[in-house]
């Protein structure tokens, strides 16, 4: 009754989990139901946390019905497949629901005791419903196991994913929701127990590792000072790890620094975001050189909104003297929230750059192209080829296709034929160049007639080991971009793997259906479900690294 819509989308989760279990994980529902889902969980229960003793219950409940349409709105609205660029965003936009759970009761007022004594317990009992969950997991498929090997009972294997289903997904997420604390909107708590724990996490391990973090990173800033050379794009990364550390280590030690009793805790927090200020400085730096030299990504982006966000939250930290923490985590929730949706959103601002600047490339490259309608791009200067390759690359596997193919025709008309632009290869290959590939097909959706073939073959492969099956009489081995089969020293049959790996370098996602994944010749047919390797530009050579299939022989 507390978290109606929250538990209604977790029942749904569940059934719908437990169907796809039932089905071997068979694609019977769209997959933005599963994000809709996720998203929904999370931002339902931190907006009952907000309107609790704020707002009336049926309101509440009609605000968040609202809330979940636009949710639902939004997820619906995504292209399908889903790509990666809203995968990305569909993660983050759920790691700022889950933060705000945390602050969600504290938004108004100042009551920061009251603030770390309920993230704290909201911790405690997140670790503590799952660990619950894994304790009844493990205990219900012993009993299975025991009725399995004892009784002769053949319990079918699912069954075990019904039980995870049910004690994590179920189980777990209501007994937390249970045990969520209730606030009054008031009042502000005089003491906090500050267990021994959190004392030496804070003041004796992750205070000491923090300075050695600072000294090694000083260092190097002196050392870019004195070289006057521009840093490692690595410090980027290594200043947000600090920056992120430091200031969940303020966190975790602010009651001691608002009672005043403990000298370092008092330096630390208080002068932490100076001493992150030229760190942050050199970061941007950085940042800017990964931008210059490489050009703009989504991820590159949010790590700008890092160290902006950082820049930030350490001049406001200072100014205030850390008297409110939860504006750490209601900002970063706030940017992450802001700069994943709209116009103005990270994916938006990227995919628009990049496409403008592939529109350029393409413009350029028109002169050079000599049949408009079936373009292949031949005498183009080397260093905007690869910048032409790097976007279509990044553009394709991060968009989708479709999102290379407008620009293409934009430029050449919409009688074009795109293969040829879309094709990576095509666009840009230099001597050096290595490019992996990697397919996988689901064997739970297979089902393979035998009939009229003799023998059956699993194939697998190490890195190192060409050899994918071996006995005294036959042997199966890979050899640069294709399968041997061999009899008493003798080749049978040689099986080519161009397609799998032409398939591999084309396709927007790794997953391909089974029946892309099959090849037949006159005496075998050949089911791939994992295949992983990498291609030399300079003279073709193929490595394969990871394979497993089934062969079917006559």
């Amino acid at each position: 009754m507390r978290f109606p819509i929250t538990i209604a989308a977790i029942l749904t989760f569940a059934v719908l989990m437990i169907i796809q279990i039932h089905n071997n994980f068979k694609d019977l529902f769209d997959e933005r139901l599963w994000w809709m889902l996720g998203l929904t969980i999370l931002l339902s229960l931190a907006f009952y946390l907000f309107a609790e003793n704020r707002i009336g219950c049926l309101l509440k409940n009609i605000l968040n019905v609202l809330l979940i349409a636009c949710v639902a709105w939004f997820t619906f609205t995504l292209q399908k497949p889903v790509v990666e660029a809203e995968i990305i965003r569909m993660l983050v936009l759920g790691v700022s629901f889950g933060a705000a759970v945390f602050f969600a009761p504290f938004i108004t007022g100042k009551r920061p005791l009251a603030f770390w004594n309920y993230v704290l317990d909201v911790i405690y009992q997140l670790i503590t419903a799952y660990v619950f969950a894994g304790v009844l997991m493990a205990g219900l498929s012993l009993a299975l196991l025991s009725l399995d090997k004892l009784f002769g009972m053949n319990i079918p294997d699912n069954s075990y994913g019904y039980l995870s289903v049910l004690c994590f997904v179920l189980f777990g997420s209501v007994y937390f929701l249970s045990s969520m604390p209730r606030l009054s909107i008031s009042e502000e708590e005089k003491t906090v127990e500050f267990p021994k724990i959190y004392k030496i996490l804070g003041l004796y391990i992750l205070l000491p590792i923090l300075g050695i973090y600072i000294l090694i990173l000083y260092v190097y800033l002196a050392k870019i000072i004195v070289t006057w050379e521009l840093p490692n794009g690595w410090v980027s990364w290594l200043v947000s790890i600090l920056g992120i550390v430091g200031y969940l280590t303020i966190s975790l030690i602010h009651p001691i620094y608002l009672k005043g009793e403990n000298k370092p805790a008092k330096l630390f927090t208080r002068f932490f975001p100076i001493i992150l200020l030229p760190l942050l400085i050199l970061m941007f730096v950085g940042i800017m050189r990964r931008l210059s030299d490489y050009g703009i990504t989504i991820n590159r982006l949010y790590v700008l909104l890092l160290n902006l966000w950082l820049f930030g939250v350490s001049i406001y930290i200072f100014l205030t003297k850390t008297r409110q923490v939860k504006w750490i985590y209601i900002s970063f929730a706030a940017i992450a929230f802001l700069f994943s949706v709209g116009p103005w959103s990270v994916f938006s601002i990227t995919k628009h750059t990049l496409k403008s600047e592939l529109t350029r490339l393409y413009t350029e490259a028109k002169p050079f192209i000599s049949d408009q309608k079936n373009p292949e791009i031949k005498s183009l200067d080397t260093a905007k080829k690869k910048r032409l390759y790097d976007i279509t690359r990044y553009l394709k596997q991060t968009y989708g296709k479709e999102s290379v193919k407008t620009v293409i025709v934009s430029v050449f008309g919409k009688d074009v034929k795109t293969d040829n632009l879309i094709s990576v290869p095509a666009i840009y290959e230099d001597e050096k160049t290595e490019k992996y590939f990697s397919l996988y097909s689901r064997e739970e959706s297979i089902e393979l007639p035998i009939t009229g073939y003799n023998t059956f073959i699993k194939l697998s492969k190490t890195y190192n080991d060409n050899y994918l099956y071996k006995n005294d009489s036959l042997s199966v081995m890979v050899k640069n971009s294709q399968i041997e089969i061999i009899q008493q020293d003798k080749v049978l049959t040689v099986i080519s793997l161009e397609k799998l790996i032409k398939n591999s370098f084309e396709n927007d996602r790794n997953e391909i259906k089974p029946e892309d994944a099959a090849l037949s010749g006159t005496n075998y047919k050949l089911l791939v479900f994992s295949l992983e390797g990498k291609r030399k530009a300079e003279n073709k050579e193929v490595k394969i690294t990871n394979m497993n299939a089934i062969i079917l022989l006559k």
